[in-house]
């Protein structure tokens, strides 16, 4: 009987355990070095998305414009807040003549932490009463079983 204790207390408490693992995502994809490397000052523009793929993001606006690339990597142990092991964005700038002015590396020591405020601001608009709320949706409840965008 002790035994049998003994055997159920060790199984349960690796089973608890195991749920504590560290899990590790990507987010981002970055293309590979020797494209990266290709990329020149002076290198036309829409070669680099044919070179590069396309970029995570682009700003078209005013006469200059650049490209991001990006891949990070982070940790999540149990229950903790995940946390940032790995950070590589590729920021390609571009002149007005179209073609590639500089390129910047940054990793995740070039980084700033962003402290979040628990406040918020109060989106203002037209709030509705209970009645309101009611009588406005009167009508839109399907009981057919059938798709809403399809009601004639």
């Amino acid at each position: 009987m002790f035994k049998k204790l003994i055997y159920l207390s060790l199984l349960s408490g690796t089973m608890l355990l195991s749920a504590c693992g560290l899990e590790t995502y990507q987010s981002g994809d970055l293309p590979s070095q020797k494209r990266l490397n290709m990329i020149t000052p002076g290198y036309p523009q829409e070669k680099v998305i044919d070179l590069l793929g396309s970029p995570i993001f682009e700003n078209k606006i005013g006469n200059e414009s650049f490209y991001i690339y990006f891949k990070t990597k982070k940790e999540n142990r149990a229950f903790f807040h995940p946390q940032e092991i790995e950070r590589d964005i590729y920021v390609i700038s571009f002149n007005k003549n179209k073609t590639v002015k500089s390129i910047e590396h940054l990793t995740l020591e070039d980084g700033n932490d962003i402290v979040f405020d628990e406040a918020y601001t109060k989106v203002t608009g037209k709030e509705l009463s209970v009645m309101e709320q009611l009588v406005k949706n009167f009508g839109r409840y399907d009981a057919g079983g059938r798709d809403s965008s399809q009601r004639q």
